[in-house]
């Protein structure tokens, strides 16, 4: 099943931008060997490098980032124990109100495993679609985590996420 709950060769955007620095990391740190420039374009070898990966940690061979191989990259990234905070290539690199796809799929996810541990923040339906109830999410998720408010996920929000949920995550031991 592909379609928006997968990214791609020919997509651009934040996902694809944090997923070609995390894939440097791995390859930094001797996974895989294919390093790549962090423009925020799903090219050929993006695509190489993330079927070397796959074809490593034997998941489907497809160069395509899915949920299995998400998990695989940002968990891989997790037990490696680093702190994200990679750069975008573009101001224009966010998620807003109205995007929909995996990005905003696993996103609401990570607000969630953070709002079991955090009782000020709420669950948002897991859908996909960044509709006003993620916005508000990410807003209070933002206020509490001393980032600039403003409901959308760029770097900054982006890195908070994914390092909170890392941590929670570690702490659990899972």
């Amino acid at each position: 099943m592909y379609g928006y709950n997968t990214l791609r060769p020919q997509e651009i955007g934040i996902a694809i931008n944090k997923f070609q620095g995390y894939l440097n990391i791995l390859q930094e740190r001797g996974v895989i060997t294919t390093h790549l420039v962090q423009d925020g374009i799903y090219g050929a070898k993006m695509k190489k490098a993330v079927q070397e990966f796959q074809r490593k940690e034997g998941l489907t061979v497809d160069g395509r980032i899915g949920y299995a191989t998400w998990d695989a990259i940002v968990n891989k990234i997790r037990s490696l124990n680093i702190i994200t905070n990679i750069p975008v290539a573009s101001r224009g690199y966010f998620l807003y109100q109205g995007k929909r796809g995996l990005e905003v799929f696993k996103m609401q996810e990570y607000l969630n495993e953070i709002a079991a541990k955090n009782t000020c923040l709420r669950p948002i339906p897991v859908d996909g679609i960044f509709g006003r109830r993620m916005s508000t999410a990410i807003q209070m998720f933002q206020y509490l985590y001393n980032l600039s408010v403003d409901g959308m996920i760029g770097k900054s929000t982006w890195d908070a996420i994914v390092n909170e949920r890392n941590k929670i995550t570690q702490a659990s031991g899972e």
